[in-house]
């Protein structure tokens, strides 16, 4: 060992070889990755594709129920809308003739009607809401901070 390292050539070898062999038992080991910080119980390659399979769900669930939103905040201007009209034509009403009284009556139960189904739309909307947000805490709860190999997420996005 001494000759070794009188001799800078062969104290480079030993250098070498050294650590080519602690790189080859680092590579020998699969590495980890997570979700977040990494504690708790290690994810099975199965429950990490559940993990996988609910982010991309829940990503596609935010989504729709964004465009859902679009859509609800839309109709709730059109039906504000048909309110400011029906309450700017009151005043011109001929309350005289009962024709005209009736067909803005009618005009203002259609009205109610379109309230309806927007409430309607709206609570079912909130319903999905809580839905996701249900989903959402149960993929934390299972999901998020839990380790996993990085070896199992590559063969699963492999679609092994």
């Amino acid at each position: 060992m001494m000759r070794a390292m009188k001799n800078p050539t062969l104290s480079m070898a030993l250098a070498a070889c050294l650590m080519a062999a602690v790189s080859a038992q680092a590579a020998d080991k699969p590495k980890e990755a997570s979700f977040g910080k990494g504690t708790g119980a290690m994810l099975t390659k199965e429950q990490l594709r559940t993990c996988m399979n609910q982010k991309t769900h829940l990503g596609e669930l935010d989504a729709e129920l964004l465009k859902e939103q679009a859509a609800l905040g839309t109709l709730k201007d059109e039906v504000t809308r048909d309110g400011d009209a029906l309450k700017a034509r009151i005043d011109t009403v001929d309350r005289t003739k009962p024709e005209a009284v009736t067909a803005f009556n009618e005009q203002a139960q259609a009205h109610d009607k379109q309230i309806d189904a927007y409430q309607t739309r709206v609570s079912a909307f909130n319903a999905r809401v809580g839905e996701a947000n249900t989903e959402r805490d149960a993929h934390a709860k299972g999901c998020e901070n839990r380790r996993y190999l990085e070896d199992d997420e590559i063969a699963i996005k492999k679609g092994k």
